[in-house]
């Protein structure tokens, strides 16, 4: 009989970290937010079967929109998950997942808008360690500085409560940042890289790939794999994230939900 229930518990955590690290690319959004300081915006469910935990799933609460992800696992075990999570949120959500799970909501929201994207990855001996004069990690002094970057520019999957999670790099002319990359999470088996912001007058001239690079680097030194997620159409991007090392994973879709009124 499968069984869903709010993962709060030490123990139900640690049990849940090391479901979801048995396949930490695929599982990587949801195993963030088993981790501090995500998890405390986070509202994290488990699935069992019997005494098995069969799937995971997460709603990460620190962006105005609620975000909703799921682990790998059977499709009743997803479904049963989703409409758990769905029983907390109301409005407008979004998700990501593979684009055969897509599906998966259909029952309880409509869609507003999709697009696809793809997962790429790297591994430590991968990336490039070739770094630019300039590119500096972004200090607890700057936070603000950052925020407003981020803020101005429009960035989408970006808040403040991630800059506890890992490092950001940037390039700074005449004291502003006019560039930037940072983390989504970082868990002990992986790293989602986020927030890759060039301001348009800056463009062209490699800072994206600098700064990205060396976050990249910093982050493998400690032989995590290094994951990031791009909009299939952004070929330049994607173009960066070759040279620097990141090969294609997988296809993902990015879902803006609204649910069905009760």
């Amino acid at each position: 009989m499968l069984r869903v229930k709010r993962c709060v518990s030490t123990s139900s955590c640690r049990t849940c970290r090391a479901f979801l690290a048995s396949d930490p690319v695929a599982n990587v959004l949801v195993l963030g937010d088993v981790y501090e300081p995500l998890f405390r915006v986070s509202d994290v469910y488990v699935a069992y079967e019997g005494s098995r935990l069969t799937g995971a799933c997460s709603i990460y609460r620190a962006f105005p929109t609620p975000s909703i992800v799921f682990s790998t696992g059977k499709a009743e075990t997803k479904q049963a998950l989703i409409e758990k999570a769905l029983g907390q949120v109301s409005g407008d959500f979004i998700s990501l997942c593979s684009p055969e799970d897509a599906y998966l909501f259909e029952k309880h929201a409509t869609s507003l808008d999709r697009r696809f994207e793809q997962q790429m990855v790297a591994r430590s001996t991968d990336i490039s360690s070739e770094l630019c004069l300039g590119v500096s990690r972004v200090k607890k002094c700057d936070l603000e500085l950052l925020d407003r970057f981020y803020v101005d520019h429009c960035s989408e999957a970006w808040a403040p409560i991630q800059f506890e999670a890992g490092p950001y790099y940037c390039i700074k002319q005449d004291g502003d940042i006019v560039s930037a990359a940072g983390v989504h999470l970082v868990a002990p088996q992986i790293a989602q890289l986020g927030n890759i912001v060039t301001d348009k007058a800056y463009r062209n001239r490699g800072f994206a790939g600098a700064c990205t690079s060396a976050l990249a680097a910093a982050l493998a030194s400690e032989d995590r794999i290094i994951s990031l997620f791009v909009r299939t159409d952004n070929c330049a991007a994607i173009h960066i994230y070759e040279v620097l090392g990141f090969t294609k994973k997988r296809d993902i879709m990015f879902l803006v939900m609204r649910k069905y009124s009760d």
